[in-house]
Order: structure tokens, then C-alpha cells, then sequence
């Protein structure tokens, strides 16, 4: 019997979408962003396809940062979408 690997099944079912937020505890990574708007400790604003997304909390960083991808660490309080 073949051993399933949810790990691996749940990564390339995300990396099929056009792009997409996950959240882990103290991290959020962020595939497939067209632009940063704002940086700050407390607050990250940030522009997927139409929709501005807001990201607050405490001590925020962006840890890795490629063309597409973001990944920010801090204290997540709340992330906010809005349509523009």
C-alpha cells in the first residue's frame, strides 16, 4: 500500500492557483503579488490582481522576498482584502 503524503498533495494543489495567502504561526507567505505599497513594522500593505491587502501586527518583516513571492514574520494580528 502507498503511503500518502499530505505534505507534498496539499503543496502542489496550492501552487496550481494563480496565487494565494497561507498562514502559519508567526509567518505568512504570500505567492504571486504584483506590488508592495507599504512597509512598516505594524503594517503591510500589499496589491494581489485587483485586491489590496492589508496586513498588520506587530514587529512585521519580510524574511524572503522573490518577484512573486513574500514571506513576512512578526506577530500577525489581522489581515484585511479590499477590492480597488
Amino acid at each position: 500500500m502507498e503511503k500518502l503524503h499530505f505534505r507534498e498533495y496539499f503543496k502542489n494543489y496550492l501552487y496550481d492557483l494563480e496565487d494565494f495567502i497561507t498562514i502559519y504561526e508567526n509567518h505568512l507567505h504570500v505567492f504571486n503579488y504584483e506590488k508592495l505599497n507599504k512597509l512598516s513594522d505594524t503594517m503591510i500593505v500589499l496589491k494581489i490582481k485587483n485586491v489590496s491587502v492589508t496586513i498588520e501586527g506587530i514587529n512585521l518583516k519580510i524574511k524572503q522576498m522573490t518577484k512573486q513571492e513574500l514571506l513576512i514574520n512578526g506577530k500577525i494580528k489581522k489581515v484585511e482584502f479590499q477590492d480597488e
